[in-house]
This record gives structure tokens, C-alpha cells and sequence, in this order.
């Protein structure tokens, strides 16, 4: 077997000074450009020429040409951090596909881009026909030179489209959602286009044959990744997670995955881009991928990968070459044939959906935008050899250009686009789910300790996340007597999810140990059914097992205390058609209590009370005895009407009132006694020696209280 010689130490010096200064250079100047109101990519392109033949060959050449010398191997091995950056990139724009808002949007969406794909697609095509041959890549390619061209007009950059829509804070406006996803079915047909094209480019060959097979492989993938691929995906994250954990573990899966898939589809010469793209839409689907998870990667992607890329595509860029007439005319003709088609094609798009002016107008201006994703079509244009150095400066000069031109125009045209009332409403209700306490729920753990109480947390937890696609886990403890309560929860979970797993642990140890144990798995709420509850005061109102896991768990607890077993039924019938008691003392977790009793009351005959108790000896103290509580009882019903507008938006009935007690812990255990099948409480968990206290207010009703009672500690 031939000894393989290692990488030189000079080729290693080179490298790492060229990645070292193409990454301090072009974050440097993305930095400036975003300061400068621009997408970071244009200063990171621009970093490419100024260390580029543009710059910094013309005025230090024998510099230039010892820091970036035209060998191969040197070269490749820039090309290869470069390639992962662009992987990395449709990873990015796949995380940010949201398969729901094109289904939802998906009529005047697909209009739109109708329009913004087949017109500019259409007169690229009719514009490779026409450009002079040599600046094709082969000139016995003329078709495949002309479809590519149509694509690289056709398509749109997500990315730059999503930034500047976010920082104008309209990205969830009406025009917002319907240019993102009249984008995203953009970028989605032309990556097929592109594999589609290149497959025909890498066969040498035109014939409709070849055409057809790469269609056919294109949707054959497709319908791949969109039934086994995205279940696996989905198995493959949560395995892990459930048996490793650990934010690492779950981004090195996702990168893992799409190079894996880009793998295939570059086997098929489909491009690996659309293996990434489509792993990234597949992962961004999985709810453990959360937000949080999708910046850290994309910290990474952005700030050292993506950068390098853009900048190493600028290398290879001779700007002069445009100052030649020749040049100069083919680079603003196709200027001119990217902007007004994709322009008109959305315009006729949105004007055919009924869309105004103006918002026809913006969804031009924002479509217009090619950014990233041209780059990524030039490059592969590039690499198989469909462009010369001259179309591929052209291409990257379109998308400069058009990505200058997207921030101001579309500032300009939705400064005209005011929103409706239900549009207004829509907003206001997205705001509240982003600012809930269940809204952000992904993970729930349900313990089994007792039969009859498991039956009436698996009940509650159905009501508080169904078609929230939040996974349920049932932990069994075997040899704890716990088997049929799982059963029973188990089966009425499933009655109420689609999204439950079970999982056994031996009891040999605490239970309390174990609980806390696989709380520290990635879970958002642990419920708990309680098995007793004290009255005296002294010892824990929950009784150990209990007080020990919400002393000691790692996320936010949900304590449901229920009736005798024997009574399980006809309290589940009672809640259903009854009174639901929710003390409002005016702190922040009452709202996460509120929250917990409108999603069991919401669909339901229930009525929830939110009652605002005012301790009378308090006040009477006071000179102005009269003045101070009648303050107190308006700031009361203040606060009950604020939280009562949370319930009666998601269609909750909702009554509210104002005591005046001279025990408000009395107060609030007796109004239950007359009209109250189940009390809903907040408590911030402080721990008090060797247990857990929820306050003293809390205690006293948990341990007087005769209906069943449920407390939301938030962590």
C-alpha cells in the first residue's frame, strides 16, 4: 500500500494564515455593513475583493500571489472550509423553513411564486441563449448554460428577505409570512431546478432522458425525506437526546445527518446543497430543536464558516474584468433581466392573489433579493464548469447589487402596508403564546406513584398540551406497585396525544431520586400526583416523595392533588361542568396558574373564577381607613380583568371578583367550598431547610382545602 504523504508544513502555514485573515476581514467588514443599515454579506464579499485580484492583487501582486498562490492543493483546501460553509448555510435555511406557514399561506404563496419563478425563469433562459458564447463554461452546452442562468434569475435569498424583515419587526405580518413563504416555495424549486441542471451539466449529456431522470431522482428524494426521512430524523434526535442529552449532541446530529444526506444526493448529482437544505427542514420540524439550539448553530455557521465562504467566492473575482465594455455590458444586461423579472413576476403574482399596490410592490422588492443563495448557484455553476470567471463575477455582481437594493426598497413600500384588525388580532394572540408559560413547552414528565391520582394527571396533562405537539413521557417505577397506574395513564394520555413514550426505572432507590434523575433530561414540566397532603403545618403539605422532587427539580413542577380513588370518575365528570378557583394575588406566576386552568377549561363547560382577595385588617389600620380599601379593591379588580383578558381571547368563560376578608387563605378555601370543583394556585418554590415551601398562603389552602387542588410552581 502507497505511503500517502501528510499535508506540507508549508501548505499548513498558508492555510491557516488564509483562513485567519479571510475571517477577520470579512467579519470585520459584515460588522460595518450591518452598523451601515446593509445584510452582512455584502461586506463579507467584500472582503473577498479587497484581498482578491480586484485590490490587493493589483497593488501588491507578489504579496498577494505568495499569501494566496494559484496551486491546486492550496487552493482545495480553502475550497473545502468553503464548502461546509455553504452546507451550513442551507442548513440554516432549512432550520428557518416553516413547512406550517406554506401550508397555511400556501394558496396566495404559491401564486406569487408562480409568478416570481416562471417569468425571471423564463427570460434568463432566453438570455443564455443570447449571450455571447464565450462566456460559457462549454460551449457545446449551450442549453444547460441557458437553464442554469434561468435558475440563477429565479431564485431568491431567504436569508437577507427574513433579516430585514426582522428588524423592521414585521416578519409575522400578514406581508411578512406571505413574502417568506412565496420565498421559501422559491428557494425550494429552484434547489430542484439547480440539482436538476447540474445533474445534466455532470452527464455531459441534454438528452430528455437525462432531464428525466434527474427529475425523477429529485422527486424521488423528496418523497423520501418526506416520509421515512423525516420520521428517522425525528427518531434519531430524540433517541439521542432521551439516551446521551446535551445541546452538542443534538447540533452534531444535525450536521452529521445532512452531510449524510448530502452525501446521497450528490451520489445522484442532485448537489449536496439539497441533501443540507432538506435535513434542515426535516430537523426544524423536530420541537427538541428548539430556538435556542438553532442560534448556537447559528453563531457558529455565521460567525466562522459563512463568512470564509463568502469571502473565498469574492476571491475569485476580478472586478476589473467588468470595467470592459464587453463585460460590463453582459454584467447590467443581466442586471437589468434579475431585477425587472423577478420584479414583474412577483407583482402579477400578488396582484392575481388580490394584494394591493403596495404590497405587490414590497413582495417585488423583497423577492428581488439574492444574496446567499445566488452566491451558492454561481458557485456550483463554477465548480462544473457551466460558468467562466467572467458570468461567475456577473452572478456574484447580481447579487451584491440586488441585496443593496432589498433593505431600502422594501422599508419604503411596507412603510404603506398598515395591518387589519384581524390581522392586528392575530399578532396580539402570536405575542401572548410567545410570552405563555405552556406556549413554550416541549418536554412533559408525568411520574406514576398512584393509581387513581396518575389517572387524574394523565387527564390534566391531555387538556393543558393537546395540539401543541408536546411530547408526554410516562416514567413507571417498576416494583413501586406503579404498573397499572401507568397503564392507565398510558392509555388515557394516548386518548388525548398522539406524542406519548413510557419508561421504566427500578425503585430500588428513592423514588424521589429517580424522579429527579430523569427530570434532568431536558424536560420543561414534571407533573406530579400527589399521594397526600398535610394540614398540620409542620411537615411537608405534600408528604415526602413529593416535597423532595420539587425541592430539588431542575424545571417547573405541576402538583395535582386529586379525591379518593373511588371518586376519580365523577371529579373528572365535575370538572368538565364546573368551577375552576384561581387565586390572583398580583404576582408574576398567577398568570402561569390562569394559563393552566383556561387550557382545562377551554372547549369545556367549565367557568374559571378569578378571585382577588383584600386583607381588611390591612388596610382598616390605615388613618384614611375608607380611601385605602377602596385603592386596594380597585387595583384588585385591576389585576383580575388584566388576567381574565388572556382567558376570554382563547374563548375560555371567565368570571372575575373582588373579596375583602379579614383571612384571605380562609376566604379563599371557603369560596371553594360553595362554587369550586378544583383550585389552581402559583407559588415560586422556596426551599426552607430540608424541604420545599410554596408560601404560607399556598400551604394553607393546599392543607384545608376539600376539592382538589393543583399548584404551578414556575422555575
Amino acid at each position: 500500500m502507497p505511503i500517502i504523504e501528510p499535508l506540507g508544513e508549508h501548505q499548513l502555514l498558508l492555510f491557516l494564515v488564509q483562513f485567519a485573515l479571510l475571517l477577520v476581514v470579512a467579519r470585520t467588514l459584515g460588522v460595518l455593513s450591518t452598523r451601515l443599515g446593509l445584510p452582512s454579506v455584502v461586506g463579507e464579499l467584500l472582503a473577498g475583493f479587497l484581498l482578491g485580484p480586484t485590490l490587493f492583487g493589483t497593488v501588491a501582486p507578489g504579496l498577494a500571489e505568495s499569501i494566496f498562490p494559484r496551486e491546486a492543493e492550496q487552493v482545495h483546501l480553502l475550497e473545502v472550509v468553503s464548502w461546509l460553509g455553504v452546507i451550513m448555510l442551507l442548513i440554516l435555511t432549512g432550520l428557518e423553513t416553516d413547512v406550517g406557514l406554506i401550508a397555511r399561506k400556501g394558496k396566495g404563496a404559491a401564486a406569487i411564486s408562480f409568478g416570481g419563478i416562471v417569468i425571471p425563469f423564463a427570460a434568463g433562459v432566453g438570455l443564455g441563449f443570447v449571450i455571447p458564447g464565450d462566456f460559457l463554461g462549454a460551449a457545446d452546452q449551450r442549453l444547460v448554460f441557458a437553464l442554469f442562468i434561468g435558475t440563477a434569475m429565479s431564485i431568491s435569498a431567504i436569508p437577507v428577505i427574513a433579516k430585514v424583515l426582522m428588524e423592521m419587526n414585521i416578519i409575522r405580518r400578514d406581508i411578512g409570512q406571505i413574502t417568506l413563504a412565496a420565498g421559501m416555495i422559491d428557494d425550494t424549486v429552484g434547489w430542484i431546478l439547480l440539482s436538476v441542471v447540474a445533474g445534466m451539466a455532470s452527464s455531459g449529456a441534454i438528452e430528455p432522458a437525462t432531464a428525466g431522470r434527474a427529475v425523477l431522482s429529485v422527486v424521488g428524494v423528496l418523497l423520501v425525506a418526506a416520509t421515512v426521512g423525516r420520521r428517522a430524523v425525528s427518531w434519531v434526535l430524540r433517541s439521542l437526546d432521551n439516551h446521551v442529552g446535551g445541546d452538542m449532541v443534538k447540533i452534531t446530529a444535525l450536521v452529521a445527518l445532512a452531510l449524510t444526506f448530502g452525501a446521497v444526493t450528490q451520489l445522484l448529482h442532485l448537489e449536496a446543497v439539497l441533501g443540507a437544505f432538506i435535513v434542515g427542514i426535516l430537523v426544524g420540524q423536530v420541537k427538541r430543536f428548539d430556538e435556542r439550539l438553532r442560534h448556537i448553530f447559528e453563531q457558529v455557521a455565521l460567525g466562522v464558516f459563512a463568512p470564509v465562504f463568502f469571502a473565498a467566492s469574492g476571491l475569485r473575482v476580478d472586478l476589473g474584468e467588468l470595467a470592459q465594455p464587453r463585460a460590463l455590458t453582459v454584467g447590467l444586461l443581466v442586471l437589468a433581466i434579475a431585477i425587472a423579472g423577478k420584479f414583474v413576476g412577483a407583482y402579477l403574482g400578488a396582484r392575481a392573489t388580490k394584494l394591493g399596490h403596495w404590497e405587490a410592490l414590497a413582495l417585488g422588492a423583497g423577492m428581488n433579493a439574492r444574496g446567499a443563495m445566488e452566491i451558492i448557484v454561481a458557485t456550483i455553476g463554477l465548480s462544473l464548469g457551466i460558468l467562466t470567471p467572467a458570468m461567475y463575477s456577473i452572478i456574484l455582481m447580481v447579487a451584491i447589487v440586488t441585496s443593496l437594493m432589498a433593505p431600502p426598497l422594501l422599508r419604503w413600500t411596507l412603510s404603506h402596508v398598515h395591518p387589519t384588525d384581524e390581522e392586528q388580532r392575530r399578532l396580539e394572540h402570536e405575542h401572548r403564546r410567545r410570552e405563555s408559560f405552556l406556549g413554550n413547552l416541549k418536554r412533559v414528565l408525568v411520574p406514576v406513584v398512584e393509581g387513581g391520582h396518575a389517572q387524574i394527571a394523565a387527564k390534566l396533562v391531555g387538556l393543558l398540551v393537546r395540539g401543541e405537539g408536546v411530547e408526554v413521557t410516562s416514567l413507571q417505577l417498576d416494583g413501586d406497585g406503579s404498573r397499572a397506574g401507568s397503564e392507565q395513564l398510558d392509555e388515557l394520555v394516548r386518548t388525548e396525544l398522539d406524542d406519548v413514550r413510557t419508561i421504566r426505572r427500578s425503585a430500588q432507590e428513592q423514588r424521589s431520586d429517580v424522579i429527579i434523575t430523569e427530570a434532568h433530561k431536558g424536560y420543561d414540566l414534571l407533573v406530579l400526583a400527589a399521594d397526600e397532603r398535610s394540614s398540620n403545618g409542620h411537615g411537608p403539605v405534600f408528604g415526602d416523595t413529593v416535597d423532595a422532587v420539587v425541592k430539588d427539580a431542575p424545571c417547573s413542577v405541576l402538583v395535582v392533588s386529586g379525591p379518593a380513588e373511588d371518586e376519580t370518575d365523577s371529579y373528572l365528570e365535575r370538572v368538565h361542568q364546573g368551577h375552576i378557583l384561581v387565586p390572583i394575588a398580583g404576582s408574576d406566576y398567577d398568570r402561569h396558574a390562569a394559563e393552566v386552568a383556561f387550557a382545562i377549561a377551554a372547549g369545556h363547560g367549565t367557568v374559571v373564577d378569578l378571585v382577588h382577595v383584600v386583607s381588611a385588617p390591612q388596610h382598616l389600620v390605615r388613618v384614611s381607613a375608607g380611601q385605602a380599601m377602596q385603592n386596594a379593591v380597585g387595583i384588585g379588580e385591576d389585576l383580575v380583568e388584566g388576567v381574565a383578558e388572556l382567558g376570554r381571547a382563547i374563548g375560555a368563560t371567565v368570571n372575575t371578583d373582588v373579596l375583602v376578608a379579614d383571612h384571605p387563605e380562609n376566604a379563599i378555601v371557603e369560596r371553594a367550598e360553595r362554587r369550586g370543583d378544583l383550585i389552581v394556585l402559583a407559588s415560586g418554590r422556596r426551599p426552607v431547610t430540608q424541604r420545599a415551601f410554596f408560601g404560607h398562603r399556598v400551604d394553607f389552602v393546599v392543607g384545608n382545602a376539600s376539592c382538589p387542588v393543583v399548584v404551578v410552581s414556575v422555575r
